[in-house]
């Protein structure tokens, strides 16, 4: 039997931006569910051992190990090798990188230059199309990043062929590698549990629709709120529940700006800001909805459509390019993400109905899990 690859992958566990957590732990799953001689043996490299303890428990893959990447977190880990060493001549935490094919998401330090392989990770480059959303602090150590993998003789992940086109159209002399790896998803059990009991938890009713999504300005949340205040204006009352973390350091007043226009227009009974809460519970919530809202400006791949995508359930998604690219051969609603008279035609349109068609007519989603999985071996080489 040929050896297994070592292939580092760089995780943390970070609720400000859970969409770069579940990347790296749906990748994981992806590997795993490939036979047995194909699955690689894979080097977790986090900061900390809370993100040690999170991985142990989330993780079921037979060929895993754990060491310590580069970050400041590693500092006690270094005080505890030197102390240990010092007591006991032995080191209980090896921060040496040995030994791995190939590092995924590289991020330059001296320590993950080991690999013989580095594989680059940009999520999006929504900074160059949207940068309103961001503060100058914000951009410029991005672009610094992005200038150093164009010249790189590495490779780079994106995840779409939209992405590919920006970064081409940005970088018309670059000298990387692009591949382009769209990512599937991996969903926790969660079909067992009790939707009455979640219901009375979250105090929701019975018939609600969902936009499960961070807090972020781009996310787009506010055209779900002005859809809802046009439909109560015309008599029709309907549920909107809202899932995700509720700061945005970038906006940092943009959620209070959410709460203000659901106070002034009167839609505290038609409005639910859930927060960031259970994974399991979230999926369950979007499950038994009515449909699911994704409203977004920009989007890198959508981890709230490929969510729907695997439950094969009715979406209404913004009508932008990488939607339209995720989303082919689909059956969900598209709308101008800053027309929210569309979007009210089309939840009312939902709303009437007692079952809203599945996405597709035959969801062949585990194929797209493997496929995750054998597109990232041959980037590995």
């Amino acid at each position: 039997m040929a050896k297994r690859k070592r292939i580092g992958l760089s995780y943390a566990y970070n609720e400000n931006w859970i969409g770069g957590t579940y990347y790296i732990e749906n990748l994981i799953n992806a590997l795993n569910s490939l036979n047995d001689e194909e699955k690689p043996h894979i080097v977790l490299l986090t900061d900390s051992y809370e993100n040690f303890k999170v991985a142990r428990q989330k993780f079921k893959y037979p060929y895993i190990s754990f060491q310590l990447g580069s970050g400041e977190a590693n500092k006690a880990f270094q005080f505890m090798n030197r102390v240990t060493n010092r007591l006991f001549k032995i080191r209980l935490f090896n921060q040496k990188i040995k030994g791995l094919d190939a590092i995924f998401p590289y991020y330059k330090s001296e320590q993950q230059s080991a690999a013989k392989k580095k594989i680059y990770w940009v999520a999006d480059f929504q900074e160059h199309f949207a940068p309103e959303f961001f503060s100058k602090e914000d951009i410029a150590p991005r672009l610094q990043y992005q200038e150093e993998i164009q010249v790189s003789a590495e490779h780079l992940i994106v995840s779409s062929n939209t992405a590919l086109g920006h970064f081409k159209s940005i970088f018309p002399k670059h000298k990387v590698t692009v591949n382009v790896m769209p990512f599937a998803v991996t969903h926790p059990p969660y079909h067992n549990l009790d939707i009455k009991s979640l219901l009375e938890k979250y105090q929701l009713p019975e018939r609600y629709f969902i936009c499960p999504n961070q807090f972020w300005k781009h996310k787009n949340q506010l055209v779900v709120l002005k859809a809802v205040k046009a439909l109560k204006a015309k008599g029709i009352e309907i549920t909107a529940a809202f899932t995700g973390n509720t700061n945005d350091y970038r906006n940092p007043h943009y959620f209070t700006e959410l709460k203000a226009f659901v106070e002034q227009n009167n839609l505290s009974n038609n409005i639910s800001f859930l927060g960031f809460i259970d994974r399991r519970d979230q999926l369950q919530l979007m499950n038994n909805a009515i449909a699911i809202i994704q409203p977004s400006l920009f989007e890198g791949w959508s981890t709230v459509v490929e969510d729907a995508k695997l439950m094969n359930k009715f979406l209404l998604v913004s009508d932008i390019e990488i939607h339209r690219e995720q989303l082919a051969d689909s059956s969900a609603r598209f709308f101008d993400p800053y027309d929210s008279g569309q979007l009210a035609l089309l939840l009312e349109q939902a709303n009437e109905q007692l079952s809203p068609p599945p996405l597709f007519e035959k969801n062949t989603y585990h194929e797209n899990v493997k496929k995750v999985g054998r597109t990232f071996l041959e980037i590995v080489g």
